[in-house]
């Protein structure tokens, strides 16, 4: 599944660079003229972003799970649609260059489906919540593509650091139950990131841009606790997709 995601996010940017010829700048209609021509000559420039963001596991399990006689027969993952704003940090590293800082506040929630077959039960369903908090910290290289009068694609890479701030711990059951159970997540996480992008420059030397971004989370977040919910569960990562709007 992330194999198929990452050849859809290089096609979409083969797609944005084919538009154009770096060394060119192409107008439409003719003669044109561009808003805010000396936008790109400015070191700096600030701005805010807000968006959607779909979060969602990259889940490997046991080669044998759901075989004859496991209790635990599978585990599916899902995703629910969330919101994101940030605060954007650009700086021009040259003619084709930003170096960007974007820290970012995102909420969703993602899920776990698990199908169990109890010895004298029928097979049941059970889904764990993760609901999420995050503050993303990504450092990401802008690469640009030549202006277009008021337009242009552009492609982003880079590295980014996670915190959950609603990482959920146990919750105690009430008149000596057992205790419910919710899943325990590391909070730091770090990956890489990817995006594509279309810039729209605007009178007034602002600048709106519309941008997919997808995130990788590099590390194994589930903490295991001995029991049918962790144990069977090789490495759960995190993974997200962004759409975003910025104003700068």
């Amino acid at each position: 599944m992330k194999k198929i995601f990452c050849v859809r996010i290089l096609i979409a940017v083969w797609a944005l660079l084919a538009v154009v010829q770096p060394g060119k700048a192409i107008g439409f209609r003719g003669s044109k003229v561009p808003n805010t021509p000396m936008y790109d000559s400015r070191l700096f420039h600030f701005g805010f972003s807000i968006g959607l963001n779909f979060m969602d596991f990259s889940l490997k399990t046991d080669s044998d799970l759901g075989l004859e006689g496991d209790t635990l027969l599978g585990i599916r993952h899902a995703f629910k649609p969330g919101f994101s704003v940030g605060v954007v940090t650009d700086l021009r590293m040259g003619k084709w260059f930003n170096l960007r800082f974007i820290p970012t506040f995102s909420m969703g929630q993602r899920d776990l489906d698990y199908t169990i077959a109890r010895p004298g039960q029928a097979r049941i369903e059970e889904k764990k919540t993760v609901e999420s908090i995050m503050l993303f910290l990504p450092l990401e290289v802008k690469w640009k593509a030549a202006r277009m009068t008021n337009y242009r694609p552009y492609v982003t890479a880079g590295f980014q650091y996670t915190l959950d701030m609603a990482s959920r711990k146990a919750k105690g059951g009430q008149d000596g139950e057992e205790e419910a159970y919710r899943l325990k997540l590391n909070r730091h996480d770090f990956g890489f990131t990817v995006g594509v992008g279309w810039d729209f420059f605007l009178p007034y030397n602002n600048k709106l841009a519309v941008e997919l971004k997808a995130f990788f989370g590099l590390r194994d977040l589930l903490l295991r606790e001995n029991n049918i919910y962790t144990d069977r569960i090789q490495h759960l990562g995190s993974r997200m997709l962004q759409l975003n709007i910025t104003f700068e």
